[in-house]
């Protein structure tokens, strides 16, 4: 449970509980929301700013923000509900869980109290709440979805390339909702991003990676893998060869 911070105190954690209790007790069905369309489970909306019933696509292990603008949150508090379970996760800015990978935050925005889900992991997807403490309270819905990325070599999983020729390796991410910090290739456990003098080369993508050396040779056969910051990695074998090279 989190602290009083950010001057949401123990008295404001109770109201917000309390009236997360009283909602809960009614248990609307919240699956209506999906995929029909919105349904006016409360009275009012006119308390938010943004759309509601919105899908936040995310990969696992980033941190999704599921977005929630209050147009005047007057004496009320802001919550957010873990509809699954029913579980409080936050109360203004202070975490109510005791899992302290959620927590909301104002992103450029004040009257935007964004919830976040840091290392999101498969079981974080779902449907959430945002509950204003309205009387009687309002609500806004945002459903998580959570995509594992990977990694793909093109060609695989085995590459016939003529000594002497150049040796080209294309790496795809698929499913992936942002772009990798870095993408690393390795000849079994050595990384060649910089092996520029074996004439090794590395283009990048926003989602692909290419790896070239100039003039493959029998020393350049083996494993190659491409390693993403945020996919599973792939490889693929690579056979330099002096003869004949099949089709690959």
């Amino acid at each position: 449970m989190g602290s009083d911070a950010d001057g949401w105190g123990s008295k404001t954690k109770d109201t917000a509980a309390a009236a997360f209790n009283s909602a809960s007790a009614r248990k609307p069905n919240a699956n209506a929301i999906f995929p029909a369309g919105p349904v006016k489970m409360f009275p009012s909306q006119d308390a938010f700013l943004s759309e509601n019933c919105t899908i936040v696509l995310a990969q696992i292990g980033s941190t999704p923000i599921l977005h929630c603008e209050v147009a005047d949150i007057g004496e009320g508090t802001v919550s957010w509900i873990r509809r699954k379970d029913y579980h409080l996760l936050t109360v203004g800015l202070a975490t109510y869980s005791s899992d302290d990978r959620f927590f909301t935050a104002h992103v450029h925005n004040p009257q935007d109290w964004a919830l976040h889900v840091r290392y999101a992991s498969a079981r974080d997807g779902g449907l959430y709440e945002c509950q204003v403490s309205t009387h009687p309270p309002s609500s806004l819905f945002v459903e998580l979805q959570l995509v594992e990325a990977r990694a793909e070599i093109l060609g695989g999983p085995d590459k016939f390339v003529k000594s002497g020729s150049s040796l080209r390796l294309t790496c795809l991410l698929k499913k992936s909702t942002e772009p990798p910090v870095y993408v690393f290739w390795y000849h079994e456990d050595r990384m060649i991003n910089y092996d520029m003098a074996r004439g090794v080369r590395v283009r990048h993508g926003r989602y692909s990676s290419e790896l070239v050396v100039a003039e493959a040779h029998k020393h350049d056969s083996g494993n190659y893998s491409c390693v993403p910051s945020n996919a599973h990695p792939a490889s693929i074998s690579v056979h330099i060869l002096n003869g004949i090279v099949p089709n690959s």
